[in-house]
């Protein structure tokens, strides 16, 4: 349950920094120093009976699992004997027909597309433990046998320099925004809640349990979240040189690979600058997002994760950012989707913030915004390391 519980506070860290009304980086370990300050080992050196994933970093493993399991469109117990201590037996037939499919498609890949996980398990099973080989009747049902020889010319799609241009004066344009210098959010974040942790009937309730999430951030870049769960009060904090996490477990000094992630999400201006995050950018089509229409952009980001985001056709506004994780055997997605945006002072700012995985159900979350405060005046002594205030 360690591994799960530091995975949770991961993903909320993520809400976290949306709930300062950021759309900024999505996904950085900082409530997770356990998993944040260890090596990440080949997986084999972690993990007991690994046979065919070899050489994986191990931080990868569950990710994989899950992307495997949401392909089939099974529970972890149709390979594993899903209990802790055990998962790693041999005793289900179906875990090594995996592994002789993981084989397969490796070496589909290897021989076709460079090793490039271009097929993958969904590419064949879409969400059955059977292939789908069998076209649906009706899916090749066309009037003509040919193709309509007319011309038909698409609407013309907008340039991504035109999109972003258009969502930062859809946020309220750089004059206004830039007369913010602090804000105060007060939030409620659902997330999974472990009922029947340590038994055979343990299970996630999906945004089962609710945390009081409350941030602190100053211009240019200083950062405080004061997170109250059930259980504790956890905080989070940058400085504008350095970060440090409080908890149950003590207070510490963030690592400098924890200072890179929040600095990234602390700026309380980085909207302004969403386009600069990225190296590559297109505009690859239109999509409805329930009754919005949206143009989606894809681009590549300066840390190389591929990203989809979608901007809403009529108020130019951010509904839906996707973000694709290298695994060993396709990608991960992490899709979040800002919805109810409110107009407070001179800017627009999303009320609600959905969080949502292939494993949604132990680490989808949903971000309500109750109160947001701007301009209040805010101390610097409160984004300091307590350690050095004693």
């Amino acid at each position: 349950m360690k591994t799960i519980k530091a995975r949770h506070l991961s993903y909320v860290t993520a809400v976290l920094t949306v709930a300062a009304i950021s759309c900024g980086a999505i996904s950085e370990q900082l409530f997770a120093p356990t998993l944040a300050q260890q090596q990440d080992k080949p997986v084999e050196q972690v993990q007991k009976n690994i046979k065919v994933l070899n050489g994986m970093p191990s931080s990868q493993l569950l990710p994989v699992m899950h992307f495997m399991r949401t392909s089939l469109g099974v529970r972890c117990d149709y390979c594993h004997v899903a209990e802790n201590g055990k998962y790693w037996m041999d005793s289900k037939p179906a875990k090594e027909t995996a592994r002789r499919m993981l084989r397969m498609v490796s070496e589909i890949n290897k021989n076709n597309f460079g090793g490039r996980p271009v097929v993958t398990c969904n590419s064949c099973h879409r969400g059955s433990t059977q292939p789908l080989a069998t076209p649906a009747i009706g899916q090749g049902a066309f009037t003509d046998t040919t193709r309509d020889f007319e011309v038909r010319t698409p609407p013309p799609l907008p340039t991504a320099d035109e999109l972003f241009e258009r969502y930062r004066h859809a946020l309220g344009g750089d004059a206004a925004l830039k007369t913010i210098t602090t804000r105060y959010t007060r939030a409620t974040s659902l997330r999974s809640k472990i009922i029947n942790s340590g038994t055979p009937k343990a299970a996630a309730v999906n945004r089962g349990e609710s945390w009081v999430v409350e941030t602190y951030q100053k211009a240019p870049e200083k950062f405080l979240a004061v997170v109250t769960t059930p259980r504790e009060v956890i905080y989070q904090a940058y400085n504008g040189k350095t970060g440090w996490i409080k908890s149950s477990d003590g207070e510490r000094e963030m690592t400098a690979s924890e200072v890179a992630g929040i600095r990234r999400q602390a700026a309380l201006h980085k909207d302004l600058s969403l386009k600069d995050q990225y190296s590559r950018m297109e505009v690859v089509g239109r999509e409805k997002i329930g009754n919005r229409d949206t143009f989606v952009v894809e681009a590549l980001s300066l840390n190389d994760k591929t990203e989809r985001l979608y901007f809403d056709a009529n108020t130019g506004l951010l509904a839906r950012r996707v973000v694709f994780s290298k695994l060993a055997i396709g990608l991960d997605p992490e899709q979040t989707d800002y919805e109810d945006y409110r107009r407070v002072g001179l800017s627009w700012l999303p009320y609600t913030v959905r969080v949502s995985y292939l494993d949604d159900n132990h680490y989808g979350t949903t971000r309500k915004v109750h109160v947001v405060k701007q301009n209040l005046p805010i101390d610097d002594s409160k984004f300091e390391f307590p350690g050095k205030k004693k």
